[in-house]
């Protein structure tokens, strides 16, 4: 179906291509996937999906009334298909609130208090089907659901509980609709080559959310209340990548300063932990085989990979025209590349990657607070550290007045609880009474 173009506010939507493209195919009568990795900006573009905009736009395309109702299953109170519909009741509920008849409305909790209660999975699913089935036939618009943050209900839904999915889509073909959005392919987070009939149903309108366009930056960095001069939008834009998450890291890291050049940039963003923890979100999301990929695109300047290989990562947004999409990113992950040998004993510290090992295992990522205080006391090993010098480079001068010792001591308490096996008695970050703290080389003995 082609779209009346002329009247539809498309710039109004987040991402407005890759809208118009969804919604394009929601009015043609298809079921859409959205996929991207962490922070590139799925939940915003689903959320604006919800919005009025979107929903002018899918009647004017569409000719008819739509409600496009969002659904964060981050929401659910457990990773279950029980759980699964109660979110979806629930967020259906608080949508339709005022935009129902009284006696549907009523009848939709009456499900939902249903399936709160249900004693086993049949009962939670007849409560479903019977909700959304009242929905299709008494709504008076399509029903379409945007479920968010779908990768590990996915992933744990047993087989029955998604042919049940596809049962009532195809019950109710020209009334109900399903768009998902994950970090991957939806038969790649079940492990198939051959697409389940529920993910069947995406299989020909399956898109990657876009980087950000240039005109995207500045709107960002208002929302943020950073006013960079020229030319740093343009630096963050291309150490970014147009990623969001990073963009917005890189931005703060560059606001205050005198940078104005790419290079000079990407030196002063390597130095800081945001923009390696947003690095580090995305790494985690790989497969080994994907890092290995990704890190011989980043350290070897003529490599040239297997053409599906180059296409997977692509698909994950991760390369483009044969490149790691971000300087940053590409930085972080050569950087990881080349770490040296670890040690059994002791604790290293990374401050190109912003790893962190203990006694030759990596502990989980740090916060900016935490890593901070790492590598304060990292660089002064084996001496005293008072807790002005820690507030003082931790928070900055300016919060002297602000952060008690209380703070410093809750700091001090979550890091050693990244780093000692036995927190209430540690062995490398000791206390010394009245005097403030010190990181040891060797582990205590005793």
């Amino acid at each position: 179906m082609t779209p009346k173009s002329t009247s539809l506010a498309w710039a109004d939507l987040p991402f407005p291509n890759l809208a118009r493209r969804v919604l394009e195919d929601l009015a043609a009568g298809r079921c859409a996937s959205v996929v991207g990795l962490s922070n590139t900006g799925k939940s915003t573009f689903m959320r604006g999906l919800a919005t009025p905009p979107a929903r002018a736009a899918y009647e004017a395309v569409r000719g008819r009334p739509g409600r496009l109702l969002y659904v964060d299953c981050n929401r659910a109170v457990a990773i279950s298909v029980q759980a699964f519909y109660e979110v979806v009741l629930r967020s259906l509920l608080e949508a339709l609130a005022g935009d129902a008849s009284a006696e549907l409305y009523d009848r939709l909790r009456a499900y939902h208090a249903s399936i709160t209660e249900a004693g086993n999975e049949f009962g939670a699913s007849l409560s479903f089907n019977l909700a959304l089935s009242d929905l299709c036939q008494e709504l008076g618009a399509d029903l379409c659901l945007l479920v968010d943050e779908f990768d590990e209900i996915y992933t744990s839904l047993e087989d029955r509980a998604l042919l049940n999915m596809r049962a009532l889509r195809d019950r109710f073909p020209d009334r109900l609709l399903f768009v998902t959005a994950t970090v991957r392919r939806l038969p790649g987070l079940r492990g198939r080559v051959v697409e389940d009939e529920f993910a069947e149903m995406f299989s020909q309108s399956t898109h990657v959310v876009p980087p950000l366009a240039r005109d995207d930056v500045d709107l960002i960095l208002a929302d943020l209340g950073l006013s960079l001069p020229d030319p740093q939008p343009d630096i963050c834009y291309q150490l970014s990548g147009g990623h969001p998450g990073l963009l917005i890291a890189v931005a703060q890291v560059l606001s205050g300063t005198d940078t104005d050049d790419v290079a000079t940039g990407l030196t002063r963003v390597s130095r800081e932990p945001q923009p390696r923890a947003e690095c580090l979100k995305i790494w985690n999301q790989l497969n080994d085989e994907e890092r290995v990929w990704l890190a011989a695109l980043a350290t070897q300047a003529e490599s040239r990979l297997p053409a599906p290989q180059m296409a997977q990562l692509e698909a994950l947004g991760l390369v483009r025209k044969g490149e790691v999409f971000s300087a940053v990113l590409s930085g972080f992950v050569g950087r990881r590349s080349r770490t040296p040998g670890v040690e059994d004993q002791g604790i290293q510290v990374d401050p190109d990657s912003g790893d962190v090992w203990v006694d030759g295992v990596r502990i989980p990522v740090l916060t900016d607070l935490e890593y901070r205080l790492m590598a304060l006391l990292d660089e002064r090993r084996d001496k005293v550290t008072d807790k002005y010098k820690i507030v003082t480079t931790v928070w900055g001068e300016d919060y002297l007045g602000d952060v008690d010792d209380a703070r410093v001591e809750k700091l001090v308490s979550r890091l050693r609880g990244k780093i000692e096996s036995d927190p209430s008695n540690p062995r490398y970050l000791v206390t010394l009474r009245g005097r403030g703290y010190k990181l040891l080389t060797r582990p205590k003995k005793g």
